[in-house]
């Protein structure tokens, strides 16, 4: 098959890419049709349908036809029916028969049953070109080619319009035009016999049949209105097969192009048109991008339209040609272009009424013509960027987009023309009819607007653009003329704008004439004002073009001059004031520009505050002030305005004092207005956050907007902070922290945190919002009050609510605004209160998740304000809120609390601050029952008092923030001790359980730094929040006397006698005073009588005798009393025998024993057991059997339980078109392969650490929470020059870290890529086993287990981040570069732990360990006890990846799978860790942050979420998908978002639980265990015995 000038359309279509780059190519485009003729005259003049009967009077015509015909048609009956030839067997009978036929075709409609005869024999006949019937005349069936054609000329009479008839008669001419046609199209699919010259006249009659009937202006049920839909689907279904039959000459397709612009009011027309360019183009995308590329989904009936045989050079030739088969289509903006007919003028010229002819009725219908005609244009552009669509729902029919993607992206028209060259007599004629009234003349008439059935679009719905879609220079060159031309229709530009009009015609498309197109008189047909009437139409054609500039790839040029116009178009797009505004087009650009600002199109920035402007109009308002796209809600609007909102918070910081040029200022204009610069903007930008964020009721909105409010507040910290600005707002200096002791009048002032912005003020624009200390006092005011009013009962919006004031909490801002830190903690302690409030059927997970969230926010808030706690009202007010949150009730609260709390958010400011006083009396917890919400509050409540115990204040801990408590353990310590012994000697640690929830290990030899012979134990101290080591000594005097203990211990020796003793007086000492015997003597003195009055004679003798023995006696002392008073002093001084001597110094102690007594744990009552008995708890003094040595196992799993959550992000570098994860990791080992912005984002995410010597998370369990010892490391160079590789976690790894978590930074290198492969190869091989054992007793031991990351289980020491560092404990880290690690003589262990379970831990894979064959069991050969299995306690797998792009399009073929296998931290779940170290397709959260830097200096974020469990929960802030931040903040930001990504997978998990309460659960199993059922006196006795030294 041959196609006319082929070789210049061969140009037009390239694989991939449809760029047209040579001038040659435009201009040979140009000339398509330029040497053809067109045949439209020959057409029109053809007399081919004239019969000789024409020439006759019209009653001898009739009477001759009707009789001849009616004959004819009874015998082609007969002979049907009998199978009968036909009578007809001359060629010369049939000819002349024909005349008649041909006359009868012509015959008025009152003689119906004529005409339906002459189409009933014609028909007959044209089907012999298919199936020949006998009835047909031989000639015929002999060489039906002929024959057709002259029936096709003859049938041309059926189709013109007969004026004057009845609706009936009319609709029957279009039952017998149907027959017709439909016999015509069966002869065009079926005939195989159709000649070159037949196919020409088919085309040629369907050609003049629609001129016949669509050319005149539409009137009310004519032929043409009921004919028009089907005589154009013929003519396009019978052109399309005629393409692949016998393609179409150029002079037809000319002719078929120039007929077009007579019949464009006709809203078929367009329908039809984009019918056939929606199946072509199906075809045509399917043919250039392959089967996987997004598919345009056509409705069957249409996608038959394109026969199945037809090849794709003839459907490329096709297709090229219908796409601009009607010309501009933005003339059907103008109705004086679409007027400018033969037809249309004499109408206008007979028809006294009308005036102009573009004032006809039924060019009303224009203003939905081209909406129609730019969807379809605008469904064509969503193709070619790879948006996929259905078209079955019959979308150009009903305009109502049906699927996301057809509607996600409205389109547009291309641009206005020039009117064509008017007939002289007519226009002259016309012209002087209306001089009268040219004004109204001009205008065009107002159509009335049709309110088409319209679907609502979501901005979510929409998917990305295909990434190897066309070029945009591609896809502009094949529309961008309409477009941006349609995209001004009924504009008025501004002078500056406008060209010069051009006296040549206007170009119909962009491949005729390229400068033509480029440089249109925008002025033409415009309205002396801007016109809405089109404004649905040229919405599609701006939101088109904004699709199109935002499918802008990285470094992809765009002409300068499609730059240009398109900037102009947005700048009338966006205009705010009436008259300019138009709110469907500004709804469009507003919908379809959301990466706009973040796709480095060149001078984008010049838009910024045209764009400002229509988001204030937007954002700024709770509902539409202007007319909107039915086809977008206004929730959908706010949302896209969000996010280009979130697009430029960093502009003004970033550019400062750059000067925004002004679109409408010209060279030759001097303005004296000041140059308007980016830093000017920022107070609009903040205030217009601060609005959007007060009025928006959608929760994602409101979510973006959190993230938008945080960015800020840190971009403005750190650029004060980077700048050393110094910040004076006016604030009272009782705000300043110089003296953390909060005065009086501050306490008094702060009655209530809600009172301090009102709800109904907070519309008021701040002050100070210029300052980052004013900002982060009216960001946490505005947020916290938001919380309290709207958000408190939504979980995501909460969720991230916290997330923000989480964060703001680490701001720093200058001076410290403590006053809003201490509002802040009381509105959050506010919210627990009234969530915990709530009535019962209020209480699910879901609200006990947010109390948890409220609780690590007022962690956080009070370790990074820690003055607070000096504020005696703020902390009784937090330590009430944490006894609510642990006891369900407060003990100091009032009978009116509940009404209170349920309040409203401003009386219940003030009632929490006036009802709980620290006056008020309490209620004892001993009174209380202890009933809260749930335990999961009561958990983080207690985790929270014990923060204000143990780190408020004195975080981070000296040895720094990686380790929040001791490093020591029995290994460490009795490597100090003196006279330490072996754990096989037995333990001289004796090991002590308190209240069921604290193992304390008492050592009671002196370690060897204490020189004073003192009692001194040592003890342990291991609870559910870490542990402690503590030494103390019994002293006589404090550490701070200068005199030792020593010297107070020594004997001091007898001091000298003084000779001095001073005067000596004799005293009589009286029992009474002297006055008592002047005192009378009464009866009753006398009641008693004298011995002698009451003695006879005989006793009288014996008194005597025993006066007299008593005087003897008396006598015998005293002299006796004399010697010895003599003796002494002839004796020497002091006297041996008499002399008192101090004890002996004791050198040995219980000093256990003490401690116990002296903390007042030895009393009978703690060693009893509790009387509930069912409840099997133990006493609250418990003796651990420390002669098992599996207890030391069991301590070193509790020291293995995280004290604080851990999380690893993975970092990747991706150069352009990078697919491969090889590829992807050898990037980062040299500095030259990466951006200097990526090594400064590495350092901004954390600190370098040495991994053998850090005691905190290194991002695998294997090498973390543990220092090695100097001679167990390999001083080993660290790797220099590299671009992120030295932080694979084989010598260094970024970490930071907090109060409550620890994040590791990991930069995977091909090291750690081929580790993993041949652990994966070694583990398929068979080498990994694991054996468990249930016997309690047991030593433990190591069991086989390969260097793969498994994830033992939580007795073990899988994935505990630092609290308890076993650092000295597991010092035996494997040197890198070691080939096994069952050789013991590698293992110098330093605590403990026996060699089993230390050795399964260091088999463990870790970053940067050498893969092992198999591990090897300990010399007993028993199996290792495995404990409760971490994956019911640790929580989601949640894996954060970074992916740091310097093209962003790759983020579509990362291959994320791939390099799952190099994430692996050991602590997957328990079934995919022991089944393999590559995670397995089914692994769950996977989050994916892309970071791709922009041209202008800033940073794109992408968040992906790869693989993620169903979830009610939203992906955390700060960060947002589509935001450009700082360079400044990009650190900080993309570490607080997957940390909060973490934690919010943790709040949702069931199968988590805090690290505290893992701990708890574990000590109360060791108690289990190892405890001792001794009786009181068995326990005493066993204190008081010694333990091996």
């Amino acid at each position: 098959m041959e196609f006319p000038f082929s070789n210049t359309d061969q140009n037009l279509r390239q694989h991939h890419d449809l760029t047209i780059d040579s001038t040659d190519q435009i201009e040979s485009g140009a000339k398509m049709y330029a040497d053809w003729a067109s045949l439209h005259d020959e057409i029109q003049c053809d007399r081919g349908n004239q019969s000789v009967l024409h020439k006759f009077p019209a009653a001898v015509g009739r009477e001759v036809a009707c009789s001849v015909v009616k004959c004819i048609a009874h015998n082609l009956s007969s002979a049907a029916t009998n199978d009968e030839p036909s009578s007809l067997e001359d060629e010369r009978d049939v000819k002349w028969t024909m005349e008649v036929l041909c006359f009868g075709l012509g015959l008025p409609l009152t003689e119906h049953e004529t005409i339906n005869d002459c189409v009933k024999v014609y028909v007959e006949w044209l089907m012999s070109l298919t199936q020949p019937k006998p009835c047909v005349p031989k000639p015929v069936v002999k060489d039906p080619n002929p024959f057709a054609q002259v029936i096709l000329h003859h049938l041309l009479n059926l189709f013109k319009p007969r004026p004057d008839c009845g609706v009936d008669l009319v609709k029957r001419q279009a039952l017998l035009c149907h027959r017709v046609l439909r016999a015509i199209e069966a002869v065009a699919k079926e005939s195989s016999i159709l000649t070159r010259d037949t196919w020409e006249t088919l085309l040629k009659f369907l050609l003049a049949a629609n001129d016949s009937l669509l050319s005149p202006p539409t009137e009310k049920d004519d032929i043409s209105d009921h004919l028009c839909e089907r005589v154009l689907s013929v003519l396009f279904g019978i052109w399309l097969t005629s393409c692949n039959k016998c393609f179409p000459s150029p002079s037809l397709w000319k002719t078929f192009r120039n007929m077009c612009i007579y019949w464009r009011h006709h809203e078929a027309l367009v329908v039809q048109w984009h019918k056939v360019n929606h199946v072509l183009t199906a075809h045509m995308i399917r043919t250039m991008y392959g089967p996987n590329y997004p598919q345009l989904v056509i409705l069957e009936d249409d996608a038959q339209m394109v026969p199945a045989e037809m090849n794709s050079e003839s459907i490329t030739q096709a297709w090229f040609r219908f796409l601009h088969i009607v010309q501009n289509p933005v003339d059907l903006s103008c109705p004086a272009v679409v007027s400018n007919t033969p037809r249309f003028l004499q109408h206008a010229l007979t028809n006294e009424a009308l005036l102009d002819p573009s004032q006809h009725e039924c060019l009303l219908k224009l203003p939905t013509i081209f909406f129609k005609a730019m969807r379809g244009v605008s469904i064509m552009v969503n193709a070619f960027l790879g948006l996929p669509q259905d078209l079955k729902d019959n979308l150009m029919s009903s305009a109502a987009p049906s699927t996301r993607a057809a509607v996600a992206t409205p389109s547009t028209p291309p641009g206005q023309r020039k009117s064509a060259k008017p007939m002289s007599v007519l226009t002259s004629s016309l012209t002087s009819k209306v001089s009268s009234r040219s004004s109204q003349a001009l205008k065009v008439a107002a159509p009335a607007q049709v309110n088409l059935p319209v679907g609502k679009i979501s901005l979510e719905t929409r998917l990305p653009f295909a990434p190897t879609r066309p070029q945009c220079n591609s896809i502009l060159h094949l529309f961008g003329a309409w477009l941006f031309d349609a995209a001004l229709a009924g504009v008025k530009l501004h002078p500056s704008h406008a060209a010069p009009v051009s006296k040549e015609r206007r170009t119909s498309s962009f491949i005729e004439s390229k400068q033509q197109s480029l440089s249109m008189d925008l002025h033409a047909y415009h309205p002396l004002g801007s016109d809405n009437t089109y404004e649905r139409g040229r919405a599609e054609a701006c939101g088109a073009l904004c699709r199109i500039f935002c499918a802008h790839k990285t470094k992809e040029e765009i002409l300068p001059v499609y730059y240009s116009r398109f900037y102009l178009i947005m700048y009338y797009g966006l205009q705010t004031e009436e008259p300019e505004i138009s709110g469907e087009v500004l709804t469009s650009i507003l919908f379809n520009s959301c990466d706009l600002l973040r796709t480095d199109l060149a001078g984008v920035q010049i838009l910024t505050p045209y764009i400002l402007k229509a988001l204030e109009l937007v954002l700024s308002r709770t509902s539409a002030e202007f007319k909107m796209s039915e086809q977008i809600s206004y929730i959908e609007l706010r949302k896209a305005c969000v996010h280009l909102l979130l697009s430029i918070l960093c502009l003004p910081l970033h550019f400062k004092d750059l000067e925004i040029q002004d679109i409408l200022s010209t060279t030759n204009v001097v303005t004296k207005e000041q140059p308007r610069t980016f830093l000017s903007l920022k107070n609009r930008i903040i205030d217009l956050l601060r609005i959007a964020l007060t009025n928006e009721t959608d929760p994602t909105n409101t979510q973006m907007l959190l993230g938008g409010l945080m960015l800020v507040v840190q971009d403005l910290a750190t650029c004060e902070e980077t700048e050393s600005m110094t910040v004076q707002p006016g604030q009272d200096t009782s705000d300043s922290d110089v003296n953390p002791e909060p005065r009086a009048s501050t306490s008094s002032g702060d009655s209530g945190p809600h009172d301090n912005v009102p709800t109904s003020r907070q519309s008021v624009p701040p002050r100070d919002l210029d300052t980052a200390h004013g900002l982060f006092g009216h960001a946490t005011s505005l947020v916290c009050n938001r919380l309290m009013a709207s958000w408190k009962t939504d979980l995501n919006t909460a969720l991230a609510a916290m997330e923000l004031l989480a964060g703001l909490a680490k701001v720093t801002v200058t001076p410290p605004n403590i006053l809003m830190c201490k509002r802040t903690v009381k509105w959050i302690c506010d919210f627990i209160v009234f969530q915990c409030s709530r009535p019962a059927p209020n209480h699910s997970r879901d609200l006990h998740t947010l109390i948890v969230a409220a609780f690590k926010c007022v962690q956080l808030w009070l370790v990074d304000h820690s003055s607070l706690l000096y504020d005696k009202e703020c902390l009784h007010y937090v330590l009430e809120v944490v006894e609510l949150g642990i006891s369900g009730t407060k003990s100091q609260a009032k009978q009116q609390e509940p009404q209170s709390v349920k309040a409203k958010v401003e009386k219940d400011a003030k009632s929490v601050a006036t009802k709980n006083r620290a006056s008020d009396p309490p209620r004892y917890k001993g009174t209380k029952d202890l009933m809260p919400a749930s335990m999961r509050v009561k958990d983080a409540a207690e985790a929270v008092l014990t923060c204000i115990i143990d780190q408020v204040g004195a975080f981070p801990p000296p040895c720094g923030p990686e380790s929040l408590f001791s490093l020591l353990d029995e290994r460490s310590l009795l490597k100090y001790a003196k006279g330490s012994s072996l754990p096989e000697q037995g333990s001289p640690f004796r090991y002590f359980v308190i209240d069921n929830s604290i193992i304390v290990g008492l050592l009671e030899q002196p370690l060897g730094n204490v020189e004073d012979p003192l009692p001194t134990v040592t003890a342990l101290i291991r609870g559910a929040f870490g542990r402690h080591a503590w030494t103390m000594q019994l002293r006589h005097s404090p550490r701070t006397s200068k005199i030792s203990s020593r010297a107070h211990l020594a004997d001091p020796g007898r001091p000298m006698p003084v000779e001095d003793a001073g005067t000596h007086h004799n005293v009589n000492h009286r029992y009474f005073p002297e006055c008592v015997d002047k005192i009378n003597k009464t009866n009753a003195d006398n009641s008693i009588p004298p011995l002698e009055s009451l003695t006879n004679e005989k006793e009288k003798e014996e008194l005597d005798k025993m006066k007299v023995f008593i005087e003897s006696a008396a006598s015998f002392e005293d002299d006796v009393s004399l010697k010895a008073s003599m003796a002494r002093q002839t004796k020497p001084y002091p006297d041996p025998q008499t002399e008192c001597k101090p004890p002996e110094i004791c050198h040995e102690y219980q000093t256990a024993r003490l401690f116990l007594s002296h903390y007042g744990f030895l009393s009978l009552e703690s060693l009893k057991e509790p009387s509930n008995r069912v409840c099997s708890v133990p006493p609250a003094l418990v003796m651990l059997d420390s002669t098992n040595t599996a207890l030391f196992s069991d301590l070193e799993s509790l020291d293995f339980i995280p004290s604080r959550d851990n999380d690893t992000l993975h970092v990747f570098y991706v150069k352009q078109n990078q697919k491969t994860a090889h590829d992807i990791l050898s990037n980062v080992t040299s500095y030259n392969c990466v951006q200097p912005q990526f090594l400064e984002f590495l350092h901004s995410l954390g600190w370098p650490v040495d991994v053998r010597r850090h005691a905190g998370w290194t991002g695998h369990v294997s090498s973390s929470w543990k220092i090695s010892e100097p001679d167990e490391c390999e001083e080993e160079d660290y790797m220099t020059g590299t671009g992120g590789s030295l932080y694979d976690g084989k010598q260094q790894a970024l970490y930071w870290a907090d109060v409550s978590s620890e994040l590791a930074i990991v930069v995977p290198s091909p090291e750690t890529y081929r580790l993993r492969t041949t652990s994966s190869s070694t583990l398929e091989s068979g080498h990994s086993t694991l054996n468990t054992s249930s016997s309690t007793g047991s030593s433990p031991h190591s069991s086989g287990l390969p260097s793969s990351g498994i994830n033992i289980s939580a007795s073990s020491p899988n994935a505990s981040p630092q609290a308890p560092h076993p650092s000295p404990r597991l010092s035996s880290s494997l040197p890198y570069g070691s080939s096994t690690a069952g050789d013991a003589n590698l293992l110098k262990p330093k605590s403990l732990p026996l060699d089993g379970e230390r050795l399964s831990r260091m088999e463990r894979e870790s970053p940067g360990s050498p893969p092992e064959s198999g591990g090897s069991n300990s010399s007993t050969g028993r199996p290792r006890r495995l404990g409760r299995q971490p994956a019911a306690m640790m929580g989601p797998d949640t894996k954060i990846l970074v992916v740091w792009l310097e093209r962003f399009q790759d983020k579509d073929s990362f291959p994320t799978a791939d390099l799952l296998s190099v994430t692996s931290t050991g602590q997957e779940t328990a079934g995919t860790a022991i089944s393999s170290s590559v995670p397995k397709a089914a692994e769950k959260d996977v989050y994916i942050i892309f970071i791709h830097a922009l041209q202008n200096g800033l940073f794109r974020v992408h968040i992906h979420e790869y693989e993620k469990t169903q979830t009610k929960m939203t992906v955390a802030i700060p960060l947002v998908d589509g935001m450009v931040v700082s360079r400044r903040t990009l650190g900080t930001l993309v570490r607080q978002t997957a940390i909060n990504i973490c934690r919010r997978r943790r709040l949702e998990s069931e199968a988590y639980q805090p690290p505290h309460v893992r701990r708890k659960l574990k000590i109360q199993d060791i108690v289990n265990k190892y405890k001792c059922s001794f009786s009181a006196a068995e326990f005493y006795t066993a204190l008081f015995q010694d333990v091996p030294r």
